[in-house]
């Protein structure tokens, strides 16, 4: 808020049935009308409509007040103001227009601010002549002080971007350097595999060799040789492969603290659970798609979905199935489940991104145990991070 909404209250005339204009509302309202009601690119779009011109150093506080002031004349900022907040609220100022009296108005305002459809409800409330004074007071007063809720969570938010942000720089550091490794790996494997190329072209050429004026034990040396050559080339694929996984495993993990970096929610959303907890997830009705796992215990994770209604569609992350079946399936699913530790981490991260892309819930587990997916499906319970 600011200094003009903490004025005295002004008495708001309750005249016949009908709505007040913009210019008409007590002045010290205007602030958290306009604040609440409206957008900053809502009034940057106002002031090319309007014709006027932004300077490049004017910050939001002084774009708001401006507007603030000029609500209250009957001018044509003002018009252009009341006409927006109409169109923009106009489903709001029907649905309170229908209450027969200040009862029914109360009501559908504490429906609003419960589900925080805070401003188109603030708007209507605002404007209708038939809300008894008293409620103006009670909404306005709840308005302020959600301000002050939103502000310290958004001062929190700022402190666990900063973390992230740390978070992020220490993976893309870790992520560069397996990179640069594995790219070290790979051209160390193709001149090792040149090298025991040779090796045995030597071998093949000395055991064809004619018996005059060789000796047998140099052969005897290069299949040796060439047997210890094969055992590295085996081993080095061995450290490629697992070097691959963990660079695809601290890629999703780079993904997920990424994600923490999303901006605060605008001033006129529900306040969100505290940071590192879950509601319970409801499948009753939905279609719920499983990657990876074990083959055994599907029939168990099946039985968990369906004792909560729910209807499981399971892929087991690439193995055996085609990983193009992936993206069918995700289409299909309401929200999908993943075990870290029993899939491949290709099928994992593709998985994720159809997800953010399809707009779908992604969840992480830890295991790949039943049980894992039954305490994910409990009320406030921590199992992996849900991932949007």
């Amino acid at each position: 808020m600011c200094e003009r909404c903490e004025a005295d209250s002004v008495e708001l005339p309750n005249e016949a049935k009908g709505r007040r204009k913009l210019w008409d509302i007590a002045q010290h309202l205007h602030c958290s009308i306009i604040g609440t009601c409206l957008s900053m690119d809502d009034l940057r779009k106002l002031t090319r409509k309007g014709g006027l011109r932004i300077s490049d150093d004017a910050t939001d506080y002084c774009i708001h007040s401006y507007f603030v002031r000029e609500a209250g004349t009957n001018g044509k900022l003002a018009r252009f103001l009341h006409k927006m907040l109409d169109d923009k609220h106009a489903a709001d100022v029907r649905r309170f227009s229908t209450a027969k009296d200040g009862d029914e108005i109360e009501a559908l305002w504490r429906k609003a601010f419960d589900s925080g459809r805070v401003a188109g409800a603030y708007w209507a409330i605002m404007t209708l002549r038939t809300v008894p004074q008293e409620l103006i007071t009670i909404v306005y007063g709840q308005v302020h002080m959600l301000s002050h809720v939103l502000g310290s969570y958004n001062r929190n938010a700022i402190q666990r971007l900063a973390t992230a942000e740390k978070q992020i720089t220490e993976l893309t550091r870790q992520r560069d350097t397996l990179q640069a490794a594995k790219l070290e790996l790979e051209r160390a494997k193709e001149k090792q595999a040149r090298d025991h190329e040779a090796e045995l072209r030597r071998a093949r050429c000395g055991a064809t060799a004619p018996a005059t004026g060789f000796d047998p034990r140099e052969t005897i040396t290069l299949k040796s040789r060439l047997a210890r050559a094969e055992h590295r080339l085996t081993a080095e694929r061995e450290r490629r492969r697992a070097a691959e996984a963990r660079v695809a495993r601290l890629e999703l993990l780079d993904d997920d603290a990424a994600a923490a970096t999303a901006p605060a929610p605008p001033a006129t959303a529900t306040a969100e659970p505290p940071p590192g907890t879950l509601r319970a997830i409801n499948v009753a009705g939905q279609c719920v798609l499983y990657v990876g796992g074990r083959q055994a215990l599907v029939p168990h994770i099946r039985s968990a979905v369906e004792r909560r209604q729910g209807r499981l569609l399971h892929h087991d992350g690439g193995l055996e199935q085609a990983p193009k079946i992936l993206e069918n399936l995700v289409t299909q699913a309401d929200m999908v489940f993943c075990p870290l530790d029993c899939v491949s981490h290709a099928a994992c991260l593709r998985v994720k991104r159809l997800c953010q892309r399809l707009d779908k819930p992604f969840m992480l587990l830890r295991s790949s145990g039943a049980s894992s997916l039954v305490r994910a499906l409990r009320p406030n319970h921590v199992e992996g991070e849900a991932i949007r």
